[in-house]
């Protein structure tokens, strides 16, 4: 599922190319992607300008004219194109919802099965982002904060990093890259890690996010044809999705194991 990183690249892309534009239509392929009526959405889009892009945690917000927001969630597959109107070749995955432009360019936003693009209003769009954590990427991120977010916790530190309520926007792939930075095991119980351990998580969590949106994320499909950032950081990861190949650092396989139900990789060397 993209994350912080993958998000900011989609993010600073969409920035520089569609910020400003008017749509002048759109078309949704698949209504489960939407969150009202085409007959709704299709008018209310029609005319609208995109003024501004932000991201919050994993989500993209649109900012239009007039007090609506666009907000998209790519959920596990989901991905964006920027090209010609009418292009049907080509594509990262099925358009299911498409907005278009007045240079006769589309915005394809691709295999929305698990994800949405839905468009509220202001009261709305807060109500969708309620609950989420703090940003990673935020000055409010302090050691004091970071601290607080885990002091009397019990649980194994992995599946508490990737708590969307605590800590928004890092997920399964990162959490991974940030415990094999920080030396310590995803399975270690909370209250068994020194303050010393914490502060190199806190540490290296902003680090390692920032690292892998200069290199694009992991996501390989191109956002556009001229695209040839995204996917960079791939071969940047030091233990995910690397089971079974030796650590970067010491040699030693990587390991890979279930817990709280994702796929956990980690060096039993370097991490303690």
């Amino acid at each position: 599922m993209p994350e912080i990183p993958e998000m900011e690249t989609y993010r600073n892309m969409l920035v520089k190319t569609v910020v400003g534009k008017n749509i002048t239509g759109a078309d949704v392929n698949r209504l489960r992607s939407i969150n009202i009526a085409p007959e709704q959405f299709l008018p209310a889009l029609t005319g609208q300008s995109i003024e501004n892009i932000s991201r919050r945690a994993k989500y993209l917000v649109f900012h239009l004219r007039g007090g609506l927001y666009m907000i998209t969630h790519m959920m596990l597959d989901g991905r964006l194109y920027l090209g010609p109107t009418g292009l049907e070749t080509g594509l990262p995955g099925k358009p299911h919802v498409i907005l278009n432009f007045a240079d006769n360019n589309s915005l394809y936003f691709c295999n929305l099965r698990l994800g949405y693009l839905h468009l509220l209003d202001q009261a709305e769009a807060n109500s969708e982002l309620a609950g989420l954590g703090i940003e990673p990427l935020s000055a409010d991120f302090t050691w004091e904060t970071f601290a607080g977010i885990f002091r009397g916790r019990r649980g194994a530190i992995k599946p508490l990093l990737i708590d969307q309520k605590l800590i928004a926007g890092l997920g399964n792939a990162y959490s991974n890259e940030v415990l094999f930075a920080a030396g310590v095991l995803p399975d270690k119980a909370v209250p068994a890690i020194a303050e010393n351990e914490m502060r190199n998580l806190w540490q290296a969590i902003p680090r390692v996010l920032q690292e892998a949106i200069q290199n694009g994320g992991y996501i390989e499909e191109p956002y556009a044809s001229w695209d040839d950032l995204s996917g960079g950081q791939i071969p940047h990861f030091m233990v995910y999705d690397r089971s079974g190949e030796p650590c970067k650092v010491c040699g030693t396989a990587i390991q890979g194991k279930k817990l709280g139900g994702r796929w956990t990789y980690y060096c039993s060397n370097c991490q303690r």
